[in-house]
């Protein structure tokens, strides 16, 4: 008996190759093609459901941000956080950037599930039925969004936050470059307009990359497209004014022609070296950066002392028994005088800008420094005290503004 051949072989002749079943063939045997696209869609109402759960924490993010530069950094320029300094500038530009990738990713994921619903095999009843059971957050997919005058709805409350979100970065844009250039007599007007440019950019992008995508996805699945609508619109503006002065409550009357309020005469304490409490408030001396408490220099034989205490308690020793008089410039920036009994008061501000106020003699000691917005009228004073070898200048110190504190 001949031995059997082996499957496949006749005569030796090689088997014939079998055809590759492709792709479709391994992943998707016995897989039911509304699988695919009821996934897709789970998904990206998942995805979407955590992009605005981001969106409203952004905002809220952005808030604060605004409001702790508005009262702690619009005085000088940064926020301190431990040991670091983080120029206010840079907080526009992280909001805008955010909300930039947040917007693109989130038209992103909107094509995603209008590429799901645009498939053969998954019924628009089935998808209504998809949203119904697993709707996301803001549901922004429900009928009710249809009304334009639904200020309630999904769609509307998306609408607030971004609104609020804008608004609120908007506030930043003022706490970190008008407050502190009008502050500091400098002209930001390039600046300003660079942001005015970049935030409305972002929200244009915003609309015209998301409201089209929102528009198709409800006429598929209710044969109506989204409106916005007038009132809407509305409603979206007061929020952006109202996220405005929610960051900047003061900002109206900084914005008026009487940018100075008048404190005192009175009787103050040293908080440090450039800080005053007065009337019960908190008044920072414009122009000058002070050492800080626990700060330390030293001196021309290179032996350490407190610099930082001793510029707290000079300040302290020049106002100790006579009256104060501040004009004070938002949110907490003064210009200060001594008013001895029975001496005149100062008629205007220029009367203030004179080598015998509280910041001018603290540098002329050499007790602190001229920053950005000092410098035209303190810089003389400040190079008079470095050739005298005055105060900090007999030695070596590390610049205050490096120094942790507050303003």
């Amino acid at each position: 008996m001949a031995d059997e051949e082996p499957d496949g072989v006749s005569g030796g002749t090689p088997p014939e190759p079998r055809p590759d079943p492709g792709l479709r063939g391994v992943d998707y045997a016995g897989v039911s093609p509304l699988t695919i696209p009821a996934e897709a869609l789970v998904r990206s109402i998942e995805a979407l459901s955590n992009l605005f759960w981001i969106s409203i924490a952004g905002t809220v993010v952005t808030i604060f941000l605004a409001a702790v530069a508005n009262l702690d950094g619009a005085a000088t320029g940064s926020l301190e956080f431990g040991e670091y300094q983080i120029p206010l500038a840079v907080l526009p530009i992280a909001c805008l950037s955010f909300a930039m990738f947040l917007l693109w990713l989130t038209a992103a994921r909107l094509r995603m599930l209008l590429a799901a619903l645009g498939d053969d095999d998954l019924t628009t009843n089935l998808a209504r039925d998809i949203f119904r059971l697993d709707p996301p957050v803001l549901d922004v997919f429900d009928a009710g969004n249809l009304r334009w005058f639904a200020l309630l709805s999904g769609f509307s409350m998306l609408l607030w936050i971004w609104s609020l979100f804008f608004g609120s970065s908007i506030g930043l844009i003022f706490s970190a470059i008008v407050i502190p250039s009008v502050a500091a007599s400098e002209d930001e007007s390039l600046t300003l307009l660079i942001y005015a440019v970049a935030t409305l950019a972002t929200m244009v992008y915003g609309v015209a990359r998301i409201i089209p995508l929102l528009r198709r996805i409800h006429e598929k699945l209710h044969d109506e497209r989204l409106k916005v609508g007038p009132t809407r619109m509305a409603v979206a503006i007061l929020v952006v004014v109202a996220g405005v002065l929610l960051t900047n409550p003061e900002l109206p009357g900084v914005l008026a022609a009487d940018e100075y309020r008048i404190v005192g005469p009175a009787r103050a304490n040293a908080v440090d070296g450039e800080t005053l409490i007065m009337k019960g408030e908190t008044i920072v001396l414009l122009g000058i950066d002070a050492f800080r408490p626990g700060q330390t220099c030293f001196d021309r034989e290179g032996a350490p002392y407190p610099c930082g205490d001793r510029a707290t308690v000079y300040l302290q020793s020049l106002i100790s028994d006579v009256d104060v008089l501040c004009y004070v410039y938002y949110p907490n920036l003064g210009i200060c005088v001594r008013v001895p009994e029975g001496s005149p008061l100062p008629e205007d501000l220029a009367d203030l800008y004179v080598e015998q106020n509280l910041q001018a003699t603290m540098v002329a000691r050499g007790l602190a420094l001229a920053d950005k917005g000092g410098a035209v009228y303190l810089g003389p004073l400040q190079d008079r005290a470095q050739r005298n070898r005055v105060g900090v200048w007999q030695g070596a110190f590390e610049p205050p503004g490096r120094q942790t504190g507050t303003r």
